[in-house]
């Protein structure tokens, strides 16, 4: 029950039903979900550890609420590791790995097909989990899972765009098909590409809602 409250719980804030920085209690997670405090407070340490929390000081939990600086902040430092666990992978990965690297790939064009948004959303994470499991340096592919996590209420505010995720498809058969190759400067490229866009569809869209000024705060 505590894995699937804190997983029932991210999939609402990723998707939007807790907004950044909106205020969440114990209280009504508990009436909200039917359950006990006790899973409440472990659900919210991993939200926190994760990212998408924040406990503040005589406000309690929030969501957490990026500006587009904090963003570029962290997409750079996804950058940075991302291609730095490319550069170190020893390639071609064992074919194995392929195998189950397209059929993630299939099943996550399935559901962006028939916009299946939160199972596109858990796919996307299990594919780039076992990607980055295959740099064979686990505090690196640890730092990668954890900054994805942080990022995914920033990607989503692309998912309903159609050429996007048509994108996002093909970027994820480009990775595969550099994994099943030599050059790790190919694969990094890669990786590369595979970041920059949902970055600046978030700063478009907080600038649209708060103005400009609220991104210097």
């Amino acid at each position: 029950m505590l894995r699937s409250l804190h997983k029932e719980l991210e999939n609402d804030i990723i998707f939007g039903v807790y907004a950044p920085g909106m205020r969440i209690t114990e209280e009504s997670v508990m009436a909200q979900y039917d359950v006990k405090r006790h899973a409440v407070r472990s659900a919210f340490g991993t939200l926190e550890s994760q990212g998408l929390l924040i406990h503040r000081a005589n406000r309690g939990v929030e969501v957490v609420d990026y500006t587009p600086d904090d963003v570029d902040a962290l997409y750079d430092l996804r950058i940075v590791l991302e291609t730095a666990a490319a550069r170190r992978t020893p390639l071609p990965v064992a074919s194995d790995i392929i195998l189950q690297l397209e059929e993630l790939a299939a099943q996550h064009a399935k559901a962006v097909k028939r916009e299946d948004f939160r199972e596109v959303y858990w796919l996307n994470q299990s594919f780039h989990e076992l990607q980055y499991s295959s740099c064979e340096n686990p505090r690196l592919a640890a730092l990668i899972a954890r900054h994805a996590r942080m990022a995914q209420p920033i990607r989503v505010v692309k998912y309903d765009d159609k050429q996007h995720m048509k994108d996002i498809v093909t970027q994820h058969l480009a990775i595969i098909k550099a994994m099943g190759g030599n050059c790790q400067e190919t694969y990094a490229q890669a990786v590369r590409d595979h970041l920059p866009a949902s970055a600046e569809a978030y700063r478009t869209l907080y600038e649209r809602r708060f103005g400009s000024h609220r991104a210097l705060r």
